[in-house]
């Protein structure tokens, strides 16, 4: 007998912001390859190599892949999308808001009005417009999953990041609450150190990092793509306004870990 959760993405869209590489890549090939239409919406100019590559790596598929160029801080760019949805015909079944920028990782004192806004902009506003957009083109058993950080459950010391970050996590309850009686579920991940580009750049950073870390690696892409995935699908049916930590263990163990490992008892 074959599996209803296998064909649930069949004949079905999702969007997927920050789309075009890293985790968001990745989440965006597991729903092509279960089935979906998967709309990618992302910033990234038309020539840039990773939208030649996302293309090769979905190349085969049971659904596919549909490149939107364009600003998540827009509403004429998530209007436009949300009328290339429309015109498709196919039931909008998942929303990935995963598109996010650091900033200049300043605290608050140095953080410029102008940095501060172009980062609210693309990792808050953007969120609030998708939801805001995508969620009456949606049905019940529909699901939207924003991406948080760890950042947005502790301390840090870039202001506007971890602010944009705390901020996104009650956009989710606010979600959740007015979508749930819909069918329509809303949740936060929150991941920790995740090996991409971003974080790559700033190599003093995910040394310091790695040594807070349980597990003692950073996380693959993928590993998160494969919590979204799971938070968009059936199998998590009866989860909503939730937060999930993907971070190996940094939120679990808190400051002790590190300090178990300096005192020798771990």
């Amino acid at each position: 007998m074959s599996d209803p959760a296998s064909m649930h993405w069949v004949g079905k869209a999702a969007v997927v912001t920050g789309g075009a590489r890293g985790q968001g890549a990745c989440v965006a090939r597991l729903l092509a390859q279960a089935g979906a239409r998967v709309y990618v919406l992302d910033a990234l100019p038309p020539e840039d190599a990773a939208w030649a590559q996302l293309h090769q790596q979905v190349q085969g598929l049971r659904g596919q892949v549909v490149v939107v160029h364009g600003d998540v801080a827009s509403e004429l760019d998530w209007a436009a999308l949300a009328r290339q949805i429309a015109q498709a015909d196919l039931p909008l079944q998942g929303l990935v808001n995963n598109a996010g920028i650091t900033g200049p990782r300043a605290p608050v004192t140095q953080t410029t009005l102008e940095n501060w806004q172009r980062v609210m902009a693309t990792n808050l506003t953007g969120s609030f417009l998708g939801i805001q957009t995508m969620a009456p083109l949606m049905g019940r058993g529909a699901a939207i999953v924003n991406v948080s950080s760890t950042v947005g459950m502790t301390g840090y010391f870039s202001a506007a990041y971890s602010t944009s970050k705390w901020a996104l996590r009650g956009l989710t309850r606010s979600a959740a609450m007015e979508l749930g009686p819909k069918g329509i579920r809303v949740n936060c991940i929150c991941p920790g150190v995740v090996d991409t580009e971003m974080v790559r750049n700033y190599p003093a950073l995910v040394e310091t990092l790695q040594g807070l870390i349980a597990l003692q690696h950073m996380a693959q892409p993928e590993q998160l793509a494969d919590v979204m995935f799971f938070l968009l699908g059936p199998q998590s049916a009866y989860i909503t306004g939730a937060d999930l930590a993907v971070d190996g263990g940094v939120t679990g163990t808190g400051i002790y870990w590190p300090v178990g490992r300096s005192l020798g008892v771990i």
